[in-house]
């Protein structure tokens, strides 16, 4: 007699993991975009990727100000070391003299497309 756990089976949970594969937006995708955020001159600072294709994205444009700078981010949805992302998208945030002072979500990927937010 077996264990009933009441749980789904190591079959059933391969099967549904496999379903369940999160659509990983390509460079181009992202770079498109940012143009749709009205970023034509930017800065790339920072860009990585895993063995699915791109998961950080970082580029900075000139803020409206001197000494003012609006910073970028890609992140895809995933677990990278002890960073835990629960949303693909495009975070915004604005930096004066080197120090973030307000930050928010610009775009997200949300039922099969990009949603602009800012």
């Amino acid at each position: 007699m077996g264990i009933e756990t009441g749980g789904p089976s190591e079959e059933e949970m391969s099967f549904n993991a496999e379903q369940e594969t999160e659509f990983i937006p390509s460079p181009e995708e992202v770079a498109s975009v940012f143009k749709e955020l009205g970023l034509e001159n930017y800065t790339e600072t920072r860009k990585l990727e895993d063995e699915k294709g791109l998961y950080l994205w970082e580029v900075e444009v000139p803020g409206e100000t001197e000494n003012t700078v609006k910073e970028y981010s890609y992140m895809r949805k995933g677990k990278y070391g002890k960073m835990g992302i629960t949303d693909t998208e495009i975070h915004v945030t604005s930096y004066e003299d080197g120090i973030p002072h307000t930050g928010t979500s610009a775009a997200k990927y949300e039922d099969g497309k990009w949603r602009i937010i800012e």
